[in-house]
């Protein structure tokens, strides 16, 4: 009788062998389509598009070139000292205020830098300068927007800026950090270093009228005047 059992029992065993091959499979290939699917819900998409950008700085060159004219000025200097009466709007947002002209571009005295940045929309760790994975997808976004004939030979001045949480001193260094990582990033995705320019200025330069607004925590990039 025991014989007999053990005898079944490998039948069996040998029965079922492909089914159960087929189950492991089956399993594998189940386990691998949840892989597969978590990878592509994880991935992160970018704010925006390569085109976006191109398009923003292809009309801010083409508005340089033409500071000319009766309806065209350039003004070298600070937002206040362009615009020495702008007032923040209602919902606090500081800007540039044009009073005789219908097309006025501000020119950062230091850098050169046309004072109409496009924000480059990078999220950081808590107090780091890490960047985030959207902060990366951006990033590559931005590279190839930049890559492109009309932009040629153009040169970017990449801001770091902060809120007014914490003292001056650490956050002119937080800003610092961060315009650099993006930097560095920006060159390892094949960006010409002499193409661009880092700066930080703390919270020197708030987007908005309330220095804490977490709006104010940004890293702008802005092209230079030719």
């Amino acid at each position: 009788m025991t014989s007999q059992t053990i005898l079944f029992d490998r039948t069996k065993s040998r029965h079922f062998a492909p089914a159960r091959l087929l189950m492991a499979a089956a399993l594998s290939l189940s386990l691998t389509g949840i892989s597969a699917g978590y990878q592509a819900a994880s991935a992160q998409d970018a704010t925006y598009s390569a085109d976006e950008v191109s398009k923003h700085f292809k009309q801010l060159k083409t508005r340089s070139l033409k500071t000319t004219g009766a309806t065209r000025a350039l003004c070298i200097g600070t937002r206040d000292e362009c615009n020495p009466e702008a007032a923040s709007g209602s919902d606090g947002q500081v800007g540039v205020k044009t009073e005789k002209t219908a097309d006025t571009l501000v020119v950062d005295p230091e850098t050169k830098a046309i004072d109409e940045g496009f924000d480059l929309l990078v999220s950081f760790e808590y107090a780091s300068a890490r960047l985030s994975p959207t902060a990366k997808a951006n990033l590559q976004e931005f590279a190839k927007g930049i890559d492109v004939p009309d932009l040629e030979g153009a040169t970017f001045v990449i801001e770091g800026h902060t809120d007014g949480v914490g003292s001056a001193t650490y956050n002119q260094r937080l800003s610092e950090d961060r315009a650099k990582a993006v930097t560095e990033y920006l060159v390892s995705l094949g960006v010409g270093r002499d193409r661009l320019k880092t700066v930080g200025y703390g919270k020197t330069r708030p987007m908005v009228a309330d220095i804490n607004d977490p709006a104010n925590r940004r890293v702008e990039s802005k092209l230079v005047f030719e």
